[in-house]
């Protein structure tokens, strides 16, 4: 074969690691019909197809089919064990069918490992032989046995879809093929489901810890299907990893010495066998009793396992009593994907070729927490099996993505996922240490803003005030200013002299009489005065000198421009005639300097 050959030069396939023939020539090797042995007889075979297959393992397959005396009250059952194959390296299932109305076996060994299509076979088969046809046996068993599968690239690209048709005796049987690459779920797959049922989801997470140390297992039942279960179930466990050593999920009466063995093992021993071991002869063998839903062992194995991971797996297992589908599995997939996920950190370059490094692959866990644990795992042949077969891989460049395959992309998103979240935490632990100092500058910037708003108001304003001025201005009035003080000055300057200075408050009471700071002139000379005279001849002179800049800050200008003379003393025809109001006015406020406004308001 051409597998051997590459197990002789130390590469390991798929076909090698799985221990499951990739591509059969048949459906099945051979159907058999056993008779129940009476008493201590040889159980005999009374119908096998095809005829021509060797009987030098027949007589090992009837030993199975009946591997012990069975109370007379048991209904029928299905159950299934193994044999290996010539080579003694890869299985062949035996899937049987017993029942005692009819007090024969019916079994169909076959290299693949497809448990609930032979279970139907069995059972239509059943039916058929009860017809007393035998005509008919051989119709149904020839149309299966000759059966063309497709081919596993034909079977992915259609999607993992296959059903297997056969119309013979005016009857349609249909099977349809299962996908090797989805997990087990408690629908899907029967063995899956027993075990879950029987020893519950605790037993299996201890179930697990001593499977991936490779205890030597011992499964007792007094049931052939729960044992069948039991020990095929648990291999699920442990995908993607293969189970390398002794595998007999039925053990025969002659074969009881083997619980004996130093060797790793998943063996299932019916009750009555059991009672007849000597337990100080077993060692120290993890004994799982099915009908009392009970594990005894010597070993603490799930004390080594990391404690987050047993945590996360315990809090996945709560949540698979409400989640449909293959949740439970995925939980321990997703153990194993943690475990062994980063297997590439083994490989390495030896003569040119890639090679696995155990030592390089446990470089990392030196002085850890952990070391213990992945050392131990890194031991086991299961993983040997698997990292050599992850290497034949590479070299070969088999890319077939499977469950495992994504789960570890799905636990690398997430460690890269919880880094960003590390890293935001620590972000806002920094921004909330910063805060003070960020409040402190926040506080100072506002003060400053403050102020800063208020120096702008200020200069609005002022602005305001300048514009408003600015509009106001009227060069009629101050054509009639500039005319009447030339006429007037010599007047207003003489009565002034003859007056005591008063000193007025420069918020006088428009109420009181006598706080206005003014007295009407009612002298014939000064009739045409339109403004009222200030008493105080300083403040004459500053409320003019202070009216003529603020008031009329244009006024400059406009003297310089040669097309309007301002300082005639003739009445200028172009102007309107000014308007003689008798008002009472306030005292001017202290002149302010507009110099800095204008230049703010230029800015």
């Amino acid at each position: 074969m051409a597998s051997d050959s590459k197990a002789a030069g130390n590469a390991v396939t798929r076909e090698i690691e799985s221990r499951i023939k990739q591509i059969p020539e048949h459906l099945f090797e051979v159907f058999l019909e056993i008779r129940e042995p009476i008493d201590n007889e040889i159980p005999a075979i009374l119908l096998k197809y095809p005829e021509n297959f060797p009987d030098e393992h027949l007589k090992t397959v009837t030993n199975f089919a009946y591997p012990c005396k069975m109370p007379s009250d048991e209904q029928s059952e299905h159950f299934a064990f193994v044999i290996l194959d010539s080579t003694g390296t890869l299985f062949r299932f035996g899937y049987c069918r017993r029942s005692n109305r009819e007090s024969t076996c019916l079994c169909i060994i076959s290299f693949y490992p497809w448990f609930e299509v032979f279970y139907k076979i069995l059972n239509d088969l059943s039916q058929v032989i009860v017809s007393k046809s035998t005509a008919d046996v051989e119709q149904l068993l020839s149309s299966l046995y000759n059966y063309k599968l497709f081919s596993i690239e034909e079977f992915y690209k259609n999607e993992g879809k296959e059903e297997i048709e056969i119309n013979i005796l005016s009857k349609n049987f249909n099977y349809t093929r299962p996908d090797p690459r989805k997990l087990p779920s408690m629908l899907s797959s029967r063995n899956f489901s027993v075990m879950v049922s029987r020893l519950g989801p605790e037993l299996m997470l201890c179930l697990f810890s001593h499977l991936l140390f490779e205890r030597r297992i011992l499964f007792v039942s007094s049931k052939l299907f729960h044992l069948t279960a039991c020990a095929y179930g648990c291999l699920n466990l442990i995908h993607p990893m293969h189970w390398q050593s002794i595998f007999l999920p039925i053990l025969p009466a002659s074969m009881t010495w083997t619980t004996q063995c130093s060797t790793p093992y998943i063996i299932g021993l019916h009750s009555s066998l059991f009672s007849t071991l000597k337990m100080d002869e077993l060692g120290d063998v993890v004994i799982v009793k099915i009908d009392e839903r009970k594990i005894e062992s010597q070993y603490d194995d799930l004390s080594l396992f990391p404690k987050y991971l047993i945590r996360s797996m315990k809090k996945g297992i709560q949540q698979s009593s409400q989640l449909a589908g293959d949740h439970l599995a995925r939980v321990f997939l997703r153990a194993m994907a943690f475990t062994v996920g980063n297997y590439a950190n083994g490989f390495d370059i030896k003569n040119d070729k890639l090679d696995f490094d155990r030592e390089r692959y446990l470089e990392p866990y030196l002085g850890s927490h952990v070391h213990t644990f992945m050392s131990a795992v890194a031991n086991t042949q299961m993983f040997e099996q698997f990292s050599r077969y992850r290497t034949h891989a590479q070299l070969e460049r088999e890319v077939d993505i499977d469950e495992f395959d994504l789960e570890v992309r799905n636990l690398q998103k997430l460690q890269q996922s919880k880094k960003f979240k590390t890293n935001k935490k620590i972000y806002k632990l920094l921004e909330k240490a910063a805060s003070p100092l960020f409040e402190q500058v926040q506080n100072k910037t506002e003060r400053i803003q403050t102020v800063i708003n208020k120096a702008g108001q200020r200069v609005a304003s002022e602005a305001s005030s300048v514009r408003n001025n600015l509009t106001s201005f009227d060069i009629n009035d101050v054509i009639k200013r500039t005319h009447n003080s030339k006429i007037h000055q010599s007047i207003t300057t003489n009565n002034v002299r003859d007056k005591k200075s008063v000193y007025q408050s420069s918020t006088p009471d428009l109420q009181n009489e006598n706080s206005i700071p003014y007295e009407r002139i009612h002298s014939k000379d000064n009739l045409f005065l339109s403004e009222p005279h200030l008493i105080n001849q300083d403040q004459i002179s500053s409320s003019s000198a202070s009216s003529s800049r603020s008031s009329t800050p244009e006024l400059d200008r406009h003297k310089s421009n040669t097309l309007i003379n301002l300082d005639t003393d003739d009445e200028n025809l172009l102007l309107p005639s000014p308007i003689v109001l008798n008002v009472i006015n306030t005292p001017v406020p202290p002149p302010r300097s507009t110099s800095n406004s204008s230049n703010r308001l230029k800015n």
